[in-house]
């Protein structure tokens, strides 16, 4: 004990001899007369250093909390298409009789595509999603564009203007195929709402647009006939529509972790615009790499419209993988 108290009186006087470098302060002493002595001591280099340590540890600070994250996710999904289609029968050639021109009646054709081998009908598919996050903001996009032809469809009824459908039977299709070709934008904005070690949750506004080219190639074992009228659609014929739609979106998305690397992300939106009702909805599976994320998910997309619209519905279900890059 008694070493190491002289110890400490010796550091401590030998610390008191000497004037620290950047560290100078007044300070006061008496002498054995009572008398008082001050030296002064600038503090610039001490404030100088202390200025450049504060500056440097707000900017690195800053720069952690608000440092921006790119992620890019090309993916495959494969939907289940179904759609109802109507086709003006006026813009048809003879007015899609088979008769001279007038005989047929002001009305459109209403048709569905159907699931039936599509993937074999693909002519081009790209899918891509990416999302920037500084803080709590983030910003995202997703595209799909799908060009798919000789898909399998069904005429499903006839509409008269200002009068009831006549159905169509499955019995008078015969080998009537669709053409289909969209692009479909959706982009969002938004906050963080929750976070923590298990979750995540976003808050977002946005937008989804594009567009929607069919054309149908109708082929029937008969012709439809109105109802006491000699008015009729040719059994065979192609009509093409084109339509295109911008919506207003909500939603949520995030992810649940389980653990270092399982995690489940989720996505929710609904809106409305051109379309009457929009909404989009996706639950999955995740797992983490050192360079990114491998997701499998379950997607759905609808889009309903008035009933004598060009699209009344158009429907995308079914799964997804992808893969997350981030940088």
């Amino acid at each position: 004990m008694a070493a190491f108290t002289n110890q400490e009186t010796t550091d401590m006087r030998l610390h008191a001899d000497k004037p620290l470098p950047l560290v100078k302060k007044i300070f006061s002493t008496s002498d054995s007369v009572g008398q008082f002595s001050k030296r002064k001591m600038p503090f610039s280099s001490l404030v100088k250093s202390m200025g450049v340590c504060l500056a440097v540890g707000a900017a690195t600070g800053v720069n952690a909390q608000t440092a921006t994250q790119f992620s890019l996710t090309p993916y495959i999904w494969l939907p289940t298409i179904n759609a109802n289609l109507n086709y003006p029968v006026s813009s048809l050639p003879n007015g899609g009789s088979g008769g001279p021109a007038g005989l047929a009646p002001d009305g459109s054709l209403n048709s569905e595509i159907g699931p039936n081998d599509y993937l074999s009908k693909l002519n081009f598919a790209l899918m891509l999603n990416g999302e920037v996050r500084r803080g709590p903001w983030s910003a995202t996009f997703d595209y799909i564009g799908i060009k798919a032809t000789g898909l399998g469809s069904r005429v499903n009824s006839f509409k008269p203007f200002d009068r009831p459908d006549i159905p169509v039977s499955n019995s008078l299709n015969t080998s009537t195929t669709s053409t289909i070709k969209t692009t479909l934008w959706t982009l969002t904005a938004g906050y963080e709402l929750i976070a923590n070690d298990r979750m995540r949750l976003d808050g977002f506004a946005g937008a989804r647009f594009g567009n929607l080219d069919t054309t149908i190639d109708w082929s029937l074992s008969g012709q439809i006939t109105l109802p006491n009228s000699d008015r009729v659609i040719a059994r065979q014929g192609t009509a093409s529509n084109s339509r295109s739609f911008s919506d207003g979106i909500v939603g949520v998305r995030g992810r649940y972790r389980f653990s270092e690397q399982w995690s489940m992300p989720y996505y929710l939106d609904v809106g409305a615009g051109t379309s009457q009702l929009t909404w989009q909805a996706m639950l999955g599976a995740s797992y983490t790499f050192g360079w990114g994320d491998v997701i499998v998910a379950y997607r759905h997309l609808s889009m309903s419209n008035d009933k004598n619209t060009a699209v009344t519905d158009f429907e995308l279900s079914g799964p997804m993988i992808g893969a997350t890059f981030r940088f």
